[in-house]
């Protein structure tokens, strides 16, 4: 029988949230965020003040990635974070890599949820429940208030900083052609181009935010217009080369898609998996919209 979320948080006592399950686990506080279809699916986090230790925390993870069954690690202010690999008993890999973990911090000295990770002195039971980045943990409230005015800061940073709509639509208009080169490509090779779609939807949103745009609602809107219309210019294209080989021209390239056969399957499968992959690039790029639409000080609250 599958291993839940609310097996591992009833073994271990912990606090069931919205895709999440955190609390205190061998003396530390933990934080477990679980998304099927998130980036990343699973993303451990275990709180603890890492002070002058930073450097070797980080060695460790690098050189037990393996052993630990974790494709990335990170180590922040108040502790560290790791993605399990991917596998189907997601949160029994959680529960081994976190012994692991816990292992460890308590053998090399690092300090549990009795003693606040910011400041790194005891909490003496005079503690509040507090989140930084959606992680909840034990702190003292003036470190709170000052991790508080932080965010704050941050987010009024990140306001500022200027918009570049046309730069961030160039850098998404290249992703779309580069995804319907993709699409033209495959389509010689293979008959079936529409995976150049998938790549133009969801590298779009990306190249955007490299050339300087911000992740918005007409940054999401723009890129998957863009990359829709590129698939189906291509889709024409693709068409057209196909004719082109059989020493025909438009007239033949259109009549693919009337004249039945083989050809003309391919062609309304293609145009079917332009909209799949098209939608699939713009839910995935609407959820990482919802996401930066929280700000940092929305992530850092007292509970």
């Amino acid at each position: 029988m599958k291993y839940t979320m609310q097996d591992f948080a009833k073994k271990h006592m912990l606090t069931l949230g919205k895709h999440c399950v955190y609390g205190v686990f061998e003396g530390y506080c933990v934080h477990i965020k679980y998304t099927p279809i998130g980036n990343p699916r699973c993303l451990i986090a275990v709180v603890t003040h890492v002070g002058e230790k930073k450097k070797q925390l980080e060695k460790y993870l690098t050189a037990k990635k393996g052993e630990l069954g974790i494709s990335n690690s990170g180590v922040v202010s108040i502790g560290l974070m790791v993605c399990p690999r991917f596998t189907g008993e997601v949160f029994s890999a959680a529960e081994n890599i976190l012994q692991k973990l816990t292992a460890h911090l308590k053998k090399n000295g690092f300090a549990g949820a009795d003693v606040c990770p910011y400041c790194g002195a005891p909490l003496d039971g005079q503690g509040i429940l507090s989140t930084d980045s959606d992680i909840p943990f034990y702190t003292h409230g003036r470190c709170f208030e000052s991790a508080l005015a932080a965010a704050r800061r941050k987010d009024e940073e990140e306001r500022r900083k200027p918009d570049r709509k046309v730069l961030g639509a160039l850098g998404g208009l290249l992703a779309a052609l580069f995804g319907g080169v993709v699409y033209l490509l495959t389509c010689a090779w293979w008959g079936f181009g529409a995976l150049g779609s998938a790549v133009g939807a969801f590298a779009s949103l990306w190249l955007y935010k490299k050339f300087g745009g911000k992740n918005t609602a007409f940054a999401v809107s723009f890129c998957g217009a863009a990359a829709f219309l590129v698939s189906v210019c291509a889709l024409f294209l693709g068409a057209y080369y196909q004719a082109y080989t059989a020493q025909g021209g438009w007239a033949e390239a259109f009549a693919f898609f009337v004249n039945g056969g083989k050809q003309t399957v391919l062609c309304w499968l293609n145009a079917a998996m332009i909209v799949v992959f098209t939608a699939l690039g713009c839910v995935y790029n609407a959820f990482s919209y919802a996401r930066v639409r929280r700000t940092n000080e929305d992530r850092t609250r007292r509970l």
